[in-house]
């Protein structure tokens, strides 16, 4: 959704990136999601990866807080009523909330899960998952889990690796490490995104020892960069040329052969992307 707005002519800089869009072009949110829609996505996930009351102050504009992302909530509703596709599934996307990337943090535990807590409570009403998503630590993945226990919608968490087939968090820890974390909680599915690749095929047989429901959704990007600006802009990321729709579907089939049941795109995969994958999904 993020880079989807940035390649249709929004903003890109930290603290309103995506963000911008929900109260200078609500439009094009909803048009994004009956794009993906319209490509054979069975899930749409909300415009909230930026919504987080750190990164509105960032901005100076978190006295809109719950305005924006009750609105971000209606327009992925808007989207599929508009489509008639009723069967469509809503995530909240409920990314770090202070910066991708990062393992340093502002924020206490506590004050995590009090931020997530409050941000599922505002989009419970729309949505059908609480997808926790791009954690780089084990730090945002127990505050994300803490706060989603005891609610009605599924609950999904996904970790972002180190690019180039790592099996490492971008903070650092272990893979192996996260999933013993998930000790005391019960997602309903283990993921991993933002990432090449080829990362998600080196975590698929750790997520798939688990016993839960697993999958990726990769990125488009070159990679990461070492010199990462938590608080710069997106532009510093380069987008790869080669990951066309028909080379990312090859990837994410093989995800699917190695037992992965949730398989989607992260950043610069568009719908043709998806359009491609259900496609080749539905011939397989």
């Amino acid at each position: 959704m993020g880079q989807e707005i940035v390649n249709r002519g929004g903003k890109s800089g930290y603290g309103e990136w995506s963000l911008a869009a929900l109260h200078e072009n609500p439009q094009i949110v909803k048009e994004i999601h009956l794009d993906y829609i319209k490509a054979g996505a069975d899930v749409i996930t909300t415009n909230t990866y930026s919504t987080s009351r750190t990164r509105m102050k960032h901005v100076g504009i978190e006295d809109r807080f719950e305005e924006l992302v009750k609105l971000a909530g209606q327009l992925a509703v808007d989207a599929r009523d508009e489509s008639g596709k009723t069967d469509v599934k809503i995530a909240a996307s409920l990314g770090p909330l202070e910066a991708s990337y990062i393992h340093d943090f502002k924020l206490s535990f506590d004050e995590m899960v009090a931020q997530f807590s409050e941000l599922m409570d505002l989009l419970a009403p729309y949505v059908d998952i609480y997808l926790g998503e791009t954690f780089s630590t084990i730090q945002e993945s127990r505050a994300f889990l803490t706060a989603s226990q005891g609610r009605n919608q599924a609950v999904w968490v996904s970790w972002t690796l180190g690019d180039h087939g790592s099996i490492n968090l971008r903070g650092e820890e272990s893979l192996a490490d996260a999933i013993k974390s998930l000790d005391g909680f019960s997602p309903d599915a283990v993921l991993i995104n933002c990432c090449t690749p080829d990362s998600i095929d080196s975590a698929l047989s750790a997520l798939g020892d688990t016993g839960l429901t697993y999958g990726g959704y990769a990125n488009g990007f070159v990679e990461i960069p070492d010199e990462w600006i938590s608080d710069g802009n997106v532009d510093q990321i380069i987008s790869r040329k080669d990951l066309t729709p028909d080379i990312y579907t090859d990837h994410a089939l093989n995800w699917v052969n190695a037992g992965a049941t949730i398989i989607g795109g992260c950043c610069n995969i568009g719908p043709a992307h998806i359009a491609h994958l259900r496609q080749a999904i539905d011939n397989n």
